[in-house]
């Protein structure tokens, strides 16, 4: 009878969290998406509900347990590719599909580099609840700090404006070296990666908030033993 009380409580909680989710995610759609163009939609729906579920189960088949250091690998490739426009012929930030696809692959592996630490703890046994809610989060984070302004031929603004949490660190260092010329000139490269790097390290912190409540309000017997 006790089993059938916490599978039926794990079964709610589900329930919840992905209405949780859903719900959310279509107050932003209407609130903040009407100026989206479809392509960068349906780039969004995939990197929120299907790529990092996909990712996290395609790498775990190959590499089980997975490395701690793999996608933290994988976001210095992703920062390396916007700093330096390889993959887009002329100026990446004309690319706009790229470069959101670009992010939204950062954002990815920082929502699935702590996972791993935290899946047995959190009671939750569906992960793709619990990778969509956090990619959730980041991609949200990612519109509604980002979108909205136009910067062509004009200094970068401080990077605080687009990164809450981590923003200060990097405009705190600029003025502390005299930088400002160098790191804020449109089109910087430097101020380029040190944004990607920003956002990175701001849903990373920020899924590790979101896992360590997940594991403290859904606690998971990490070693069960016999009852």
């Amino acid at each position: 009878m006790v089993d059938e009380n916490k599978i039926q409580k794990n079964q709610v909680t589900d329930h919840q969290i992905l209405s949780f989710a859903l719900g959310i995610f279509l107050l932003i759609t209407v609130t903040w998406f009407t100026g989206l163009p479809p392509s960068e939609i349906v780039l969004l729906v995939l990197f929120v509900f299907i790529i990092p579920l996909l990712l996290y189960c395609g790498l775990k088949r190959i590499l089980n347990p997975l490395p701690l250091w793999l996608f933290p690998l994988f976001a210095i490739v992703v920062i390396d590719l916007i700093y330096t426009g390889i993959l887009s012929g002329n100026n990446l930030y004309n690319n706009e599909l790229l470069l959101f696809a670009l992010i939204l692959l950062l954002s990815t592996c920082a929502v699935i580099g702590p996972y791993p630490v935290f899946e047995k703890r959190i009671r939750i046994k569906n992960s793709w609840i619990v990778l969509s809610s956090a990619a959730f989060i980041g991609s949200a984070l990612f519109i509604m700090t980002t979108l909205g302004e136009i910067y062509v031929g004009r200094p970068w603004p401080a990077f605080s404006s687009s990164l809450p949490l981590t923003g200060w660190i990097f405009d705190g260092l600029t003025n502390l070296l005299h930088a400002q010329g160098v790191v804020y000139a449109y089109y910087s490269p430097v101020y380029r990666t040190l944004w990607a790097s920003g956002f990175y390290l701001e849903i990373l912190v920020i899924a590790i908030v979101f896992y360590a409540v997940l594991a403290r309000r859904f606690p998971g017997d990490i070693n069960p033993g016999p009852r």
